[in-house]
């Protein structure tokens, strides 16, 4: 096992080639090399970058079934510069998993506006589709119009605008919007895209919810006291991640909380400390498959749901592991 393990680990011998030198069989030897890990011949240890967090990537994917979690340092002094990281990180994760021809949904916010900053210009002739209407007073360039103009730009391919806005006066108004033909379709393409890109919002004076205008603050706390912890395309949801409903929902001119769960990949992008517990709710709801977030947050969001919250101090320790069998 010794001699086998040498030659594999510390002479970078393929399996066959050190099948041949010791006149083995290759199967004999993935034998030896996993019985050597087994009895503690071979120790593998994987030793983390700095600034990285698996363990807390780890808590997150296990405690809520996450395909992935992505954990970038967060820097409480200075929310632009974590918004920035996290939309730089959430721009790699795109590169890594779009091969080309996939159509992608979009929501809005000044976070996703930051992926777009970093999104690598590629000729994947992706779709792009807004998941929700425009946004009122706030500023255009965080509207899911332009965030998708963006990113159908940038990979060279085609985005279908959706002229609406997100919330309307009332129930009349939206179904008078819905009546339209093209407004209809793109909601219709918007709830079939493969990848969805959201932000997570919290439900605070600072929300573009309010800075849009549709929601003024009397009625965010009405909201809060009827339990709502935060909003995903401007649909708001409870602590446990079901859709809050009620008159603000049939004013809305966006995709359902249950049409996300039915995309194949939402990608949810969201830190900071104050958007814990819609974080927290998104991901007790289902509604997202992959977070980026920040370690701030992510401690937050477990030690709010107690799910086996890593102390701080081992954050970025080296952590111990081992690899696949060969």
């Amino acid at each position: 096992m010794a001699k086998v393990a040498d030659l594999y680990y510390l002479r970078n011998l393929t399996q066959q080639e050190i099948a041949t030198r010791l006149g083995l069989s290759r199967p004999a030897v993935s034998r030896l090399l996993t019985r050597s890990r087994l009895a503690g011949i071979v120790r593998i240890e994987v030793t983390q970058p700095e600034g990285t967090h698996p363990r807390l990537e780890h808590a997150l994917e296990e405690g809520f079934g996450l395909r992935e979690a992505i954990v970038i340092p967060g820097r409480s002094e200075s929310p632009t510069v974590t918004r920035r990281a996290l939309g730089q990180a959430a721009a790699e994760y795109l590169d890594r998993v779009l091969k080309g021809g996939e159509r992608v949904g979009v929501s809005w916010g000044a976070t996703l506006r930051a992926v777009m900053d970093y999104v690598r210009p590629r000729a994947l002739s992706t779709v792009v589709v807004p998941l929700v209407g425009g946004l009122g007073q706030a500023a255009p360039d965080v509207h899911a119009n332009e965030l998708a103009r963006r990113l159908a730009e940038v990979h060279e391919g085609r985005v279908h605008l959706l002229h609406a806005p997100a919330v309307v006066a009332n129930r009349a108004v939206r179904e008078a919007l819905l009546s339209d033909r093209r407004i209809r379709q793109v909601l219709d393409l918007a709830r079939r895209v493969d990848v969805a890109l959201v932000g997570i919002g919290a439900l605070v004076p600072s929300s573009t919810l309010i800075e849009s205008g549709y929601f003024s603050l009397a009625e965010m706390a009405a909201l809060r006291r009827q339990g709502a912890a935060g909003d995903i395309c401007t649909r708001v949801f409870a602590a446990d991640g079901t859709p809050l409903g009620g008159s603000v929902d049939t004013r809305i001119l966006a995709v359902s909380l249950d049409d996300l769960r039915r995309i194949p990949v939402v990608i949810a992008v969201a830190g900071g400390m104050e958007k814990a517990e819609a974080i927290l709710g998104a991901l007790r709801g289902g509604l997202v498959d992959v977070l980026v977030t920040d370690h701030l947050a992510a401690r937050a969001v477990l030690r709010l749901a107690r799910v086996g919250a890593p102390s701080p101090d081992d954050v970025g320790e080296s952590s111990g592991g081992r690899v696949d069998e060969p």
